[in-house]
């Protein structure tokens, strides 16, 4: 009985980390941007893609779900950096809730991830990756066969990934807002 709790439990840490590795240590630094095919979940549910939503930008996408307790740690705190980021027009966030599993529905997800942003009285745009192909073009990026959650990807102006966060530590979300900021700086 304990190898197969221990087996369970170590499947569960595997996909979901609090540990930070530098946010310059994956293979997916220098590579180009990945796919995005996404639903907006808190506004209209337009498909958006890559060209539509960041042209030009510095662009932080962060993979997360309600279900996953390190990002519900960490939602909070980036939430309030994103905000402060987001007064320069050369910013943007791109969040993106995933589902617990392939059988929740659009509109569980929706419903899910409405009540954790009122519980934490936050306002950012967040979307969905319907059918994964965001994820699983990331994942492809970071030459990972699945995302772990959560997990920030920095993109420069140019559509180039520059910064990769996974897992939740308490200085993560410092490192990410100091890291867009010598982007932005760089184009000024």
């Amino acid at each position: 009985m304990v190898p197969v709790i221990l087996v369970a439990g170590l499947v569960f840490v595997s996909r979901t980390k609090t540990t930070l590795p530098s946010g310059q240590d994956s293979a997916a630094i220098g590579e180009s941007a990945p796919e995005l095919d996404l639903l907006r979940l808190t506004s209209d549910p337009d498909p958006i893609t890559l060209e539509q939503l960041v042209p030009g930008k510095v662009t932080l996408i962060h993979f997360w779900g309600t279900w996953c307790g390190p990002c519900k740690m960490e939602y909070p705190h980036l939430s309030e950096t994103v905000a402060k980021l987001e007064a320069n027009p050369q910013f943007e966030f791109v969040s993106i809730s995933c589902e617990s599993g392939s059988s929740e529905t659009y509109d569980h997800l929706k419903q899910k991830t409405y009540e954790f942003l009122n519980k934490i009285q936050a306002s950012t745009e967040v979307y969905a990756d319907p059918y994964g192909v965001t994820r699983s073009s990331a994942a492809e990026r970071m030459q990972q066969s699945a995302m772990y959650f959560p997990t920030s990807m920095l993109v420069d102006q140019e559509g180039i990934i520059r910064g990769v966060w996974q897992g939740y530590a308490p200085e993560a979300v410092a490192e990410m807002e100091a890291a867009v900021m010598r982007l932005l700086s760089e184009r000024t």
